[in-house]
């Protein structure tokens, strides 16, 4: 006889196999039109990548090997790693002087500035923080816009 707690059951490890289908799909990987990287399990533009998740990885710790002193090479892998500077892409360098021109202009063409706090009331900016905003402004132009 079938009782109402077995079809339950069945119910809920049928349910349970449908939703893991999709998770089974592939992954997406882009950078959208802000520059930045957006993941999903569909395609948004012709530029998204597929991507694979690593699954079921054995958890054996790896070996160390020794240098000629006698030290790990795991000591001597905690330096800081080098910092490489990526070139900004001609695309997002142009949005970025467009910016810091509008920046600078909507600054330039204001007397007092004001801005909105998180408690959703204005603040009024003093010349020594609307002088900081214009040479942040001039500094990401003379860097983006040359």
């Amino acid at each position: 006889m079938i009782t109402k707690s077995s079809i339950f059951s069945i119910i809920t490890v049928c349910l349970c196999l449908l939703i893991q289908i999709p998770a089974q799909a592939g992954v997406y990987k882009w950078v959208d039109e802000n520059g930045q990287v957006q993941y999903g399990d569909q395609p948004v533009n012709a530029d998204a990548e597929k991507i694979t998740i690593r699954q079921n990885e054995t958890t054996t710790p790896r070996p160390i090997k020794k240098t000629d002193e006698g030290k790990n090479t795991k000591e001597t892998a905690e330096k800081e790693p080098e910092m490489v500077e990526v070139p900004v892409p001609k695309k997002e360098k142009r949005k970025l002087c467009n910016e810091a021109t509008s920046d600078l202009a909507a600054i330039n063409s204001r007397g007092r500035m004001r801005e909105i706090n998180a408690k959703g009331e204005y603040n009024y900016l003093t010349e020594e923080q609307r002088q900081q905003r214009i040479a942040a402004a001039k500094k990401k132009q003379a860097e983006y816009c040359h």
